[in-house]
């Protein structure tokens, strides 16, 4: 799946612009997770498993792109296959980190089981958090 930056931003020629991000750093490589960055726009990728054993690697690749890029960071999840609450307050609390700084934490192609655990427990209202593309068909 391509991931398109839909606003535009630094050096964009103009707002709507469309340019795919170039994934050419590894933030994290395990079994049961893998996170690319964006090293001159501020993406992730994620793909695979967030679970209490993969949850510190979300945070330190959230608060390496956090460092890396000044504005907004976007996580694209459309290959993540399975998140837990110990993911959800991995992205809560990084949220809030960034929310300090009046910035965002947005995440793109949220599945609906990753969707519906935010809204369960109530933390999709944390400040600072953005679920952009929301699933369709509710």
């Amino acid at each position: 799946m391509t991931v398109w930056r839909i606003t535009g931003g630094e050096g964009a020629s103009g707002a709507g612009e469309r340019t795919a991000p170039q994934y050419d750093i590894v933030e994290h490589d395990t079994a049961l997770l893998h996170i690319a960055a964006a090293s001159a726009a501020p993406w992730l990728r994620m793909s695979g498993e967030i679970d209490v054993s993969t949850a510190p690697g979300v945070v330190s690749a959230l608060h390496a792109a956090l460092s890396r890029v000044p504005g907004d960071v976007h996580v694209d999840l459309a290959a993540l296959s399975f998140m837990d609450v110990a993911g959800l307050r991995a992205f809560t609390g990084v949220a809030r980190d960034l929310h300090e700084q009046g910035r965002l934490l947005v995440l793109h192609t949220v599945s609906p089981h990753i969707d519906r655990l935010f809204r369960l427990i109530g933390w999709h209202t944390t400040p600072g958090l953005t679920i952009h593309c929301r699933p369709t068909g509710r």
